[in-house]
């Protein structure tokens, strides 16, 4: 001992006690990152990758959680006889549920002219892929544009 009675190792012993403590907390933050600890993480990357299927398949989104796409896969708009247009507008409702979706087209004649606007409404759910058929009659019809997208749900 020393002369002011304390143990020459008491600050040695103060040492490896921080030093210890520091490792814990080290390791806990590590430690977080490991895919056992978390279970949204997989959730989460799964969403992601779901999303960013979409977007590079062509899909873009319209609203959070909401995305649309000319028709590109499986569909088979109605043949047009006499005149007139046809667009098939795919709908996917991912991360919430769609409700009242409203599509409105610009109908354009050949030379690029706007003729008239068609509105077309749908309801979707979470989870369903729709397909939204618009379709006019005018014998000067050539093209369908989309022109306003919505998708608004009511959540309670």
């Amino acid at each position: 001992m020393t002369s002011r009675g304390r143990s020459p190792f008491g600050c040695v012993s103060a040492l490896v006690a921080a030093l210890v403590l520091g490792l814990g907390f080290y390791g806990g933050w590590w430690a977080r990152g490991l895919p056992w600890f978390s279970a949204a993480k997989p959730v989460l990357s799964e969403a992601a990758a779901e999303r960013q299927r979409l977007k590079d398949t062509g899909w873009r989104e319209a609203d959070p959680g909401v995305f649309v796409r000319p028709c590109a896969g499986n569909c088979r708009p109605p043949r047009v006889f006499g005149g007139g247009a046809v667009e098939v507008l795919e709908v996917e409702c991912l991360d919430r549920p769609c409700g009242q979706i409203r599509a409105s087209f610009n109908v354009l004649a050949a030379d690029g002219a706007p003729l008239d606007t068609l509105t077309v409404t749908a309801d979707g759910r979470q989870g369903e892929r729709l397909q939204l058929v618009a379709e006019t009659p005018n014998p000067r019809a050539r093209r369908l544009v989309l022109g306003e997208f919505s998708a608004r749900a009511r959540l309670d």
